[in-house]
């Protein structure tokens, strides 16, 4: 097996901060990977250079700190507890709240596809408070698990699979691709006229390549410059633009990425900002593409959690966990769901 083919199940597997971190800045990435391995369309994304693009940025702030801030409740065949474990809504730290915990677990899920929590447990055996690992502190490598290093009790971390693959991994040719995107368009609008040449109309011109470069370099800071919208040509030179200006190829891609990364973790596109087909869309519309944003993207983040908490080892059997959507969900009479068991 290659190397380029053990970094991609590295990647893929719930698993493994071991070669590159996706929690890393991403400097060191770009520096090595280029000089080793030339083209780095195969090497994995870090969440660092995915938040680098808006379109992921957009998705991240809908999903994370919206199922965050949703209260935990645990529920019997009764409804909910009148008395609720602590751990569902405080942590044991003194400026992070659970609100801030569950905001970065349901990051983990969205990006990794998966998420690492450690527990303090009780005399009873179930759980006392809970909080997230950062996935640079923890590796998983064949079922074992590595917290700064050293091996952890099963009974200590709680790890909590996704329901989906996670973005840094199914998203990562459009990622990669919106930043030379993101790149060509910055780029495009410090220099906003087309591609230029200029060359000799004569052979008696006779420019030197050194004096050629300077005439490059010059015509391309004057036309930078807010006021370079007029340029002299010397006798025995022409300009020639190359191409029309393209750039509502620009608006084109960049709307489209937005779609692209909207359908990767299941926000409509008008959600994401996206301009769509039919650009005048009724009132009627707007809401039922919000609708299908509580339906379709938050129960894939926030299932995965309430699901993995609802198991024996959190809570006794006959008890399951819900985020209590009921302030988002005004019209759906039990947002909790119907009692079921374990």
């Amino acid at each position: 097996m290659g190397i380029l083919n053990a970094l991609r199940l590295t990647n893929s597997r719930p698993a493994t901060d071991a070669i590159v971190s996706p929690w890393t800045d991403a400097q060191l990435k770009s520096f090595v990977w280029s000089d080793v391995f030339g083209n780095t369309d195969n090497v994995p994304v870090t969440r660092a250079e995915a938040m680098r693009v808006p379109a992921v940025a957009k998705a991240r702030n809908l999903i994370a700190p919206l199922i965050g801030r949703q209260p935990l409740k645990v529920l019997d065949r009764t409804g909910a507890l009148v008395e609720q474990p602590t751990w569902t809504y405080r942590s044991d730290q003194d400026i992070v709240s659970m609100a801030h915990v569950l905001t970065w677990v349901a990051d983990d899920i969205l990006f990794l596809g998966h998420a690492l929590l450690s527990v303090k447990r009780g005399s009873d055996g179930f759980p006392v408070s809970i909080d997230r690992i950062s996935p640079d502190r923890y590796t998983i490598t064949n079922g074992s698990i590595l917290v700064d290093e050293k091996p952890v009790d099963a009974r200590d971390v709680i790890f909590v699979p996704g329901l989906v693959d996670g973005l840094l991994d199914i998203g990562a040719r459009s990622i990669r691709g919106a930043r030379y995107v993101e790149e060509a368009w910055v780029g495009r609008v410090r220099n906003p006229i087309p591609q230029t040449v200029i060359k000799e109309t004569t052979d008696q011109t006779n420019i030197s390549d050194e004096r050629a470069e300077g005439i490059v370099r010059q015509f391309n800071e004057k036309r930078r410059d807010p006021d370079g919208a007029t340029t002299y040509v010397p006798y025995g030179l022409a300009v020639e633009a190359l191409g029309a200006n393209d750039s509502n190829l620009f608006v084109e891609a960049r709307n489209a990425l937005r779609i692209d990364i909207g359908s990767f973790v299941g926000v409509p596109s008008t959600l994401m900002d996206a301009t769509t087909v039919q650009a005048s869309l009724t009132y009627e519309n707007k809401a039922g593409e919000r609708d299908r944003f509580y339906v379709e993207a938050l129960p894939l983040y926030a299932a995965a959690i309430e699901q993995r908490l609802s198991l024996d080892d959190v809570v006794p059997r006959g008890q399951r966990v819900r985020f209590d959507f009921s302030e988002l969900y005004a019209q759906v009479p039990t947002p909790t769901g119907a009692p079921t068991e374990d």
